[in-house]
């Protein structure tokens, strides 16, 4: 029996079918990752610790932003990226940032140190001994781009879909989107020296994103009078515990159109301000006792 012969698809056969898979997107993605001055990897792998496997994600970049000329002390930066191929839109529900979460250090970032402390004396003559996150010492949630300045932050993201009408789920946003960020933030921090007396000292800020091709809307849930606003990207906390990790995992949200922006006024812009504030006194990224309380002022505690 003669089989006939597949017929070869055209260009436009061949684009349209990629444009469907999100590959593209990816490509692109990567694309202005690297035209932002970032080395990027598509399809970087790393061991799931909870399953034992290979998990990939989609877009990675990296960028050093600070390296101190006679001290072991630099600050990178990390992008690790999933990418959503969409033809309806995502939904952001939240809320206004709490006095709290704006002082608390974003779960992504790695510290060279986790606490900085100190011996207080108190009035009985006793001693006791304080403590501060360096995120809060040093001033980083107080910097204009900071994080910890958002006005407001989202607790639940769910995706549109049309089937006759408009509907919503929030089916794979979880184990397809904010687990996966998370094990992948975990596997790419930097090396941390966790001896008394550091011998190098590695900052990383690390931004866990997922781009979507399609439309981001931005609910505030405590509203009465809940409207749906357009918005270009949104920071998204979910709390999660698993056997490898736990707590209050962020990441943000971005729409593919204000990608470029986004790592310009979110991503460089923060980093920078953060290079600039090491680079004030670069040893204190290396201190781990401090021979007084430092005067915190708003900063409070970690």
């Amino acid at each position: 029996m003669t089989q006939r012969p597949v017929p070869s698809p055209t260009s436009e056969q061949v684009i349209t079918t990629l444009e469907q898979t999100g590959f593209l997107l990816e490509q692109r993605v990567a694309r202005d990752v690297r035209e932002a001055g970032f080395s990027v990897a598509t399809g970087r792998a790393f061991e799931d610790p909870d399953l034992g496997k290979s998990r990939e994600v989609d877009v990675f970049g990296f960028k050093r932003v600070y390296d101190d000329s006679k001290l072991p002390v630099r600050v990178v930066v990390q992008l690790v990226i999933e990418c959503k191929k969409s033809t309806g839109p995502y939904v952001v529900l939240g809320r206004d940032l709490s006095d709290v979460e704006r002082v608390r250090v974003p779960y992504s970032h790695t510290l060279p140190v986790e606490t900085v402390h100190w011996i207080v004396e108190k009035e009985d003559g006793r001693a006791a001994r304080g403590g501060a996150s360096p995120w809060n010492w040093l001033g980083m949630h107080e910097l204009p781009h900071s994080p910890n300045r958002d006005e407001r932050k989202g607790v639940q993201m769910v995706r549109m879909y049309l089937q006759g009408d408009w509907k919503v789920d929030n089916k794979g946003v979880f184990d397809s989107l904010t687990l996966p960020l998370m094990k992948a933030v975990n596997a790419f921090r930097p090396p941390r020296d966790k001896s008394q007396n550091p011998r190098f000292a590695a900052l990383g800020l690390c931004f866990p994103v997922v781009v979507t091709s399609g439309e981001l809307f931005y609910v505030d849930g405590e509203s009465d009078s809940p409207f749906a606003i357009p918005v270009k990207w949104v920071p998204v906390e979910r709390d999660i515990k698993t056997s490898s990790a736990s707590g209050n995992f962020n990441m943000d949200v971005v729409t593919y159109s204000a990608l470029g922006e986004y790592i310009s006024e979110r991503v460089l812009a923060f980093s920078q301000e953060v290079a600039a504030r090491i680079a004030e006194d670069p040893r204190k990224l290396m201190v781990t006792e401090l021979d007084s309380p430092p005067n915190l002022g708003r900063r409070g505690k970690a």
